[in-house]
């Protein structure tokens, strides 16, 4: 019986890996091109800027509350069931209308059910591999590939016509929830006889500043998804569906390699030096972003992102599933991406989108790049005075 069991333990979990590349490849879909489709049917940076920010609130409600649900719930594939099919019928909901107001709604509603996918995913991988061989960044690459083929063969598919993008999402997250149906259950473990404080979380020094050394990294990121590539199509630079496409394939393309280091990288550099390196290299993109102008050198600088991106996430998200108690995993999680994504959404979704109109997105990269390389640089002080992340402590 026992052997049977290692056997088990051992098999590569496929469905798991299949889940991350489908999730991750309607994300690519809908977080490349849906802005491209707003600026299509008429609505200006400006407007898309107030889109992101009106719906950036719904996160705000969202995120943390499908956390705590997810840590109380009997499993949490349930919630994940629920969210999966939310999104997919929401998405189909944009074909009704194209006017501001109501791609607004439209926009906000399917982030309720769609954002707080991901720390949750991420959770419950975590969860579901904690007695297994096999590491969090060896399952996650399948979202990577998924991905980067994904947004290199549609941007060659869409030819500048972005409106089959949401029947697009909507499959891909229908199957999401039948796979999700097949994976072993996994329990809540906040119950009244097992039941952490929630000050807990914000008791940890090490984790908060973490999370706010996420938000200063994620200001850049999501002004970059959210407007470079309305930049990056305009005259100034000269690209279209199919370069974007090549760009965020060379972007998502450079996680796989980290991907499979990235447990090793941790285990020699430890949490602080990784993320220091992450940051520095993401300073160094946001900066180049700025001086280039070409699609030629835009796109290789985005190989970048690999080391940037995944070792910021990697380090944080490996973190909280070790040092955050069992019942408030998914909390901690949420928390995370909440203050990181959602906060950074807010602050700078409208202020972006009215920089990006009236004095260009390449000025927001180069803000973006001082900003990251402000943190990184406060950071580094910081962390000496903590002793969990100090002297290239890994997460042993």
């Amino acid at each position: 019986m026992s052997v049977q069991t290692n056997e088990k333990q051992d098999r590569f979990p496929v469905p798991l890996f299949a889940l991350f590349f489908l999730f991750y490849a309607g994300q690519a879909i809908y977080n490349t091109y849906v802005n491209l489709y707003l600026s299509s049917v008429g609505l200006s940076e400006s407007q898309i800027g107030m889109t992101v920010s009106i719906s950036t609130i719904g996160i705000l409600c969202a995120q943390l509350f499908w956390g705590l649900i997810s840590d109380r719930t009997k499993t949490k594939n349930s919630v994940l069931q629920l969210l999966y099919i939310g999104a997919a019928v929401i998405a189909l909901i944009f074909y009704l209308n194209s006017s501001f107001l109501f791609l607004a709604a439209a926009v906000t509603l399917f982030s309720v059910f769609f954002h707080p996918l991901m720390p949750l995913q991420d959770n419950f991988a975590l969860e579901y591999l904690e007695d297994k061989r096999w590491d969090y960044g060896q399952v996650r690459i399948g979202g990577t590939i998924g991905y980067c083929l994904t947004v290199l063969v549609i941007g060659f598919f869409l030819q500048d016509n972005y409106r089959p993008i949401f029947c697009m999402v909507a499959a891909f997250l229908t199957i999401c929830r039948l796979i999700c149906l097949k994976l072993p259950k996994i329990e809540g473990f906040r119950t009244k006889e097992n039941k952490s404080s929630y000050w807990e979380l914000l008791r940890n020094k090490p984790l908060v500043g973490l999370i706010l050394f996420n938000l200063s990294f994620s200001i850049g990121l999501n002004f970059y998804h959210n407007f470079y590539a309305i930049y990056f199509t305009s005259d100034a630079v000269g690209g279209n569906s199919s370069l974007v496409g090549i760009m965020m394939f060379a972007s998502s393309v450079s996680e796989i390699p980290m991907l499979i280091l990235i447990h090793r990288i941790t285990e020699k550099l430890g949490i602080k030096r990784t993320l220091v390196m992450a940051g520095s290299v993401t300073a160094l993109r946001w900066l180049l972003l700025f001086f280039l102008k070409t699609p030629a050198l835009i796109v290789p600088v985005n190989l970048l992102h690999g080391i940037g991106y995944t070792s910021f996430s990697y380090c944080i998200i490996t973190y909280i599933g070790k040092t955050v108690p069992k019942d408030m995993r998914a909390t901690g999680q949420t928390l995370n991406v909440l203050i990181g994504n959602v906060v950074s959404r807010i602050l700078f979704g409208l202020v972006g989108g009215f920089i990006s109109e009236y004095m260009g997105a390449d000025k927001m990269m180069l803000f973006s790049s001082i900003l990251i390389g402000a943190g990184t640089a406060i950071f580094v002080i910081w962390s000496r005075k903590i002793k969990e992340l100090s002297d290239g402590v890994s997460l042993r």
